[in-house]
């Protein structure tokens, strides 16, 4: 071996963030909010202690984070997609292996059951919540004029959110009783109900 050759690339700040990240959603996951500690962070992370205080002030803005990065997903939108297909990579996002493997789901319960008390955690869920459901309302109008069909656009989104969250708490509670792709269908069938066929592809 040469004597610069490098052996290895040192992860960015970037990088050593998101796997921080990572490494707390899986305490989450395995053991609640009462398994979200530093030190456990630390071991499943396999980082010290100082390098988590780089990175976050304190546990409470780890803990925002992670909830930021979760949601990502539900607050993003394609300029370029259709109303329809807005909706479609909404419910299949919703319904993908790896956002609904089971330690997922029990970070979001646990996280959700932080809302309640947790003041900053509160106004985030809440201001995500608004766009996610905005964004909903907006492509269910739009699908909805597309089609001359005449219904209450918010209430059809707030009844398709709810639906895709009682089918996640459904599947972390009893995760033999459906699948995935029986998850996704009834979605496609509430939807076919209120605005006719919908493509999932």
């Amino acid at each position: 071996m040469m004597k610069n050759e490098v052996k290895y690339r040192r992860k960015n700040s970037h990088s050593r963030r998101q796997d921080l990240i990572a490494a707390g959603i899986r305490c989450l996951g395995e053991g609640g909010i009462s398994n979200f500690t530093i030190d456990k962070i630390c071991k499943q992370a396999n980082v010290s202690r100082g390098l988590i205080n780089h990175h976050f002030k304190s546990k409470d803005e780890f803990l925002l984070c992670i909830y930021d990065q979760m949601t990502a997903h539900l607050v993003e939108i394609d300029n370029n997609a259709s109303a329809q297909q807005h909706i479609v990579g909404l419910i299949e996002r919703s319904f993908d292996q790896n956002s609904f493997e089971k330690s997922n789901l029990r970070a979001w319960l646990a996280i959700w059951g932080e809302v309640a008390t947790h003041t900053e955690l509160r106004q985030l869920h809440e201001s995500r919540y608004q766009i996610y459901k905005n964004n909903l309302v907006h492509s269910v109008d739009e699908l909805a004029k597309a089609k001359s069909i005449n219904i209450d656009a918010d209430t059809v989104a707030r009844q398709l959110i709810a639906l895709i969250d009682g089918l996640w708490l459904e599947y972390c509670l009893h995760s033999n009783s459906f699948s995935l792709d029986a998850a996704r269908n009834d979605c496609y069938q509430f939807l076919t109900t209120q605005l006719g066929e919908i493509a999932s592809k």
